[in-house]
């Protein structure tokens, strides 16, 4: 199944909502001939109480740009605001029951639900966690509902999953970056995991909901680019720059072993290493430049996951990849909260 595919079957089934008194905003920027087939589309299938609001961006704007964008064209008097990835298909149900969740403590800002891999068995995420050395990791990713008996529950996650979140509107004018949910400067990655550690420092939480809350087909629209190498690495290290946790003694190393080496490899001939040195660098200036405007995030103000000293030694000292903290499986028992915001 191709993007536009599946963008339209993800737009069909939020035009089909079970949910009362919503408005849809759809932000393209697209120049293949996508935004005619949207337009086409919601024009054909839009059912008769649901607004439609269609904003066309002049150039790409990444996800946080694009989602600013959606939340700008709001309806003033949204109470919450779903952010969604278009390669995500909801269940009919899912908006009404975050919502509903969500209606009982003023104090939660946003929630996901369960969200599920194409196959409709394997979990995307039930929320995301971070760890200590700020690897961000989907709660029971990879796994079937009998190898992860908490989803079942509610339950604090770090942030909630940026491919179909609800937030509270209220929350978000309150403390959001300059009255936004997202910084425009992310661009991609990064930007649902410092909105969910800034509303743990400022007072609010971010909750995992058992719903099921929809079909993710993950990162189809940064398959077909570049961006899949250089956005990532240069999110981790904006993440780093910004980010306190119990190990921010020993990270500058880390930083600082990472960018020297990637620029003596590439300066060696070894063009994969000019991309990661760029990521490290930016993604380094950049983190610095948020911490001047908002300050720093405190990871232990958030749930995370604490790791041993000597996993965290080994990361920082030595040559080795991080696939092994990348690949575990975490679920919400992982998650621990030091101290409460």
């Amino acid at each position: 199944m191709g993007f536009i595919d599946v963008a339209l079957r993800s737009l069909g089934s939020f035009l089909n909502l079970d949910f009362d008194g919503y408005e849809l905003v759809v932000d393209n920027a697209s120049s293949d001939g996508s935004f005619e087939r949207i337009k086409k589309f919601i024009e054909e299938k839009r059912p008769g109480g649901v607004r439609v609001k269609v904003v066309r961006n002049e150039r790409n704007l990444g996800y946080a740009g694009g989602m600013n964008v959606g939340w700008e064209a709001r309806d003033p008097d949204s109470k919450y605001v779903a952010f969604v990835n278009n390669d995500l298909i909801p269940t009919p149900q899912s908006l009404t029951k975050l919502i509903e969740y969500m209606e009982g403590d003023e104090k939660i800002a946003a929630t996901n639900g369960l969200i599920k891999y194409p196959d409709g068995k394997t979990i995307y995420a039930a929320g995301w966690a971070v760890d200590d050395i700020l690897t961000g990791i989907g709660v029971c990713n990879g796994r079937g509902l009998a190898d992860c008996s908490t989803v079942d529950k509610p339950h604090l996650v770090t942030y909630a999953d940026g491919s179909y979140m609800v937030v509270r509107v209220s929350a978000i004018k309150a403390v959001g970056f300059d009255g936004k949910p997202f910084i425009n400067e992310t661009f991609l990655y990064a930007d649902d995991a410092l909105l969910g550690i800034r509303l743990w420092n400022l007072g609010y939480s971010s909750y995992y909901v058992p719903v099921e809350a929809g079909i993710h087909h993950a990162s189809l629209t940064t398959k077909s680019t570049g961006f899949i190498r250089y956005y990532p690495i240069r999110a981790k290290f904006i993440m780093y720059a910004m980010i306190r946790t119990s190990h921010n003694n020993v990270l500058p190393i880390y930083h600082a072993r990472i960018k020297w080496s990637s620029w003596l490899l590439c300066n060696a001939g070894l063009g994969q290493y000019c991309t990661m040195y760029k990521a490290v660098t930016d993604g380094w200036e950049l983190g610095m430049r948020f911490r001047n405007r908002y300050g720093f995030l405190d990871l232990n103000k958030a749930p995370h996951i604490k790791l041993p000293t000597y996993v965290v030694m080994a990361h920082v000292f030595f040559p080795i990849r991080s696939t092994f903290l990348r690949n575990r499986f975490v679920t919400h028992d992982d998650l621990m909260l030091d101290e409460l915001g």
